[in-house]
């Protein structure tokens, strides 16, 4: 029986540039994603009276994240299937780990007698912006581009450890809105690590959600801990033994999502995300090859 491999379009420049492909991609999908929704939002506030942008940013957020892995997917047609709805369910299994995370993390605020109290709008839109911004310009473009052009199973680990680095550094930008070196280092360290687990999720279960749903999750139950009036994403103190010493559970995380992507189960995913990019598993080169009609048995 003979199975028909679909031509992919030709990308020239993203077929042979890797890295900088990379770098573009993510590049293309902050521009997409937040400045256009934050201008807007930011006009509605001057016009409309009584609106705060902050409060409801994250509805064009979600909307133009969403878009944004939608015009990413028509690109790469009939080549790639996407994977904001593909293998929900078999990506929320791999997840139970974060609750016990969770606890290690509030462990400290609930010694000190500090529970969580601001459940408000602030909170959730603040939340829901990084969760579906980050995901979509740190893993979702970058990630699923990486493992089109970099097939051996030898290069998940690498290909999750890039784009959990590149998120981690991204809140060094943190200073130029305020936030202290010290606090700003501890929190790139710490993203990384959630980088690196959020990234093996969406590598051994292919599913973008659950990492949006969850880093939603995280940045409401982090966020409830500071007063209503002070909610922010931004760490302007410096960073303690504490928060240092915090990073040990986020280490442990990031150790888990490595797991995940064992030696063992790497075969598999590399067939999950070959049937992703409608791709032959058998012989791949790890740059794309000039199309022409093969077929397999």
């Amino acid at each position: 029986m003979e199975t028909q491999i679909r031509t992919p379009r030709q990308h020239p420049f993203f077929d042979r540039h890797t890295v900088l492909g990379t770098i573009v991609l993510i590049i293309l999908a902050y521009i997409f994603v937040t400045v256009p929704t934050t201008i807007v939002f930011l006009i509605a506030g001057f016009i409309l009276p009584g609106f705060h942008p902050n409060d409801y940013l994250f509805v064009g957020i979600a909307g133009m994240a969403c878009l944004a892995l939608l015009i990413y997917k028509l690109w790469f047609r009939p080549e790639y299937r996407g994977i904001l709805f593909r293998g929900f369910a078999r990506t929320l299994k791999l997840c139970p780990v974060i609750l016990p995370y969770w606890l290690l993390i509030c462990l400290p605020e609930f010694l000190d007698g500090n529970f969580p109290k601001t459940f408000n709008l602030t909170v959730f839109s603040t939340a829901l912006i990084a969760g579906f911004s980050e995901e979509v310009i740190f893993r979702g473009f970058p990630l699923s581009y990486l493992k089109r052009q970099l097939r051996s199973e030898k290069q998940i680990p690498l290909i999750v450890t890039v784009t959990g680095v590149f998120f981690g550094m991204f809140h060094l930008t943190n200073m130029i809105l305020g936030a202290s070196l010290s606090a700003s280092l501890v929190q790139a360290v710490s993203a990384s690590c959630i980088g690196i687990f959020f990234g093996a999720l969406l590598m051994r279960g292919g599913n973008l959600l659950v990492p949006i749903l969850l880093h939603s999750a995280h940045d409401v139950l982090m966020l409830s801990f500071q007063n209503a009036d002070e909610v922010s994403a931004i760490l302007s103190d410096e960073a303690t033994p504490s928060d240092i010493l915090m990073m040990l559970p986020c280490i442990a995380l990031a150790v888990f999502g490595f797991f995940l992507i064992r030696k063992s189960m790497r075969r598999e995913i590399c067939g999950m995300w070959a049937e992703t990019w409608s791709q032959s598993t058998e012989n791949q080169p790890e740059i794309p090859a000039e199309p022409k009609n093969t077929t397999e048995v």
